[in-house]
């Protein structure tokens, strides 16, 4: 009996030290699934503000998104009239490019007709003073040679440009000739010898015209010609 009792006292000592090692082991993982716990439960706490978190962004995005179609829509609505203006802007630049050129081209050609225009006014102006300086030579010369020629002589007042008082005597001394000559047959004769002597100093006067207006100029030393003399 003793020894039974010994053996039931060693197996209880045995069971109760096998379940407190249990119980400690057991205390030992609740602890470990305790914080486990508690750690996924703060985990989830932090997953969760960050999914409130991306939720608000997302319901940002989403009204942005919807703002920008809006955007989009009213922007489109006006890029149809916009392009519309820029296609008649690009017409009417093309327009106003060719417009340009035309009348670059315009004032081109009368710019070049314009300088043609001066060459060739230049050129006659250098003509027209050639001429002028030398009719004004010539005019100087004959009314030096006027002061030493006889103005008497037919040749005197050709030269020195005294024909106007002849064309006015002319016809003086002529008016009685084909009075004379009316009785006579030779009637056309004479005539006809009249225009040709009247013909013969209009070719001279109108040339020696420019001659005669500077001629009066040098007239005046007319009274040194006696002097000479």
């Amino acid at each position: 009996m003793m020894k039974t009792q010994g053996v039931l006292v060693g197996v209880s000592l045995l069971t109760s030290v096998a379940l407190l090692g249990l119980i400690n082991v057991r205390r030992k993982e609740e602890m470990k699934e305790q914080k486990h716990v508690s750690f996924e439960t703060i985990k989830l706490r932090v997953t969760r503000d960050v999914l409130g978190e991306y939720q608000h962004e997302v319901i940002r995005a989403h009204n942005l998104l919807d703002k920008t179609k809006a955007q989009v829509d009213t922007l489109g609505s006006e890029l149809t009239p916009l392009q519309a203006a820029e296609a008649r802007k690009k017409s009417e630049l093309e327009a106003c490019q060719g417009e340009k050129k035309h009348v670059a081209d315009e004032v081109g050609a009368v710019e070049a007709e314009n300088s043609n225009s001066k060459t060739e006014f230049e050129k006659q102006k250098a003509a027209w003073v050639a001429e002028m300086m030398s009719l004004k030579q010539q005019v100087e010369q004959r009314s030096k040679v006027c002061v030493f020629v006889k103005k008497d002589s037919v040749e005197g007042r050709k030269l020195c440009g005294d024909e106007p008082p002849k064309q006015e005597a002319a016809p003086k001394p002529d008016a009685p000739k084909p009075e004379e000559s009316k009785p006579d047959a030779p009637k056309p004769d004479s005539p006809k010898e009249a225009p040709k002597q009247e013909a013969a100093p209009k070719p001279d006067s109108p040339k020696e015209a420019p001659k005669q207006e500077a001629a009066p100029k040098p007239e005046e030393p007319k009274p040194e010609a006696p002097k000479m003399r």
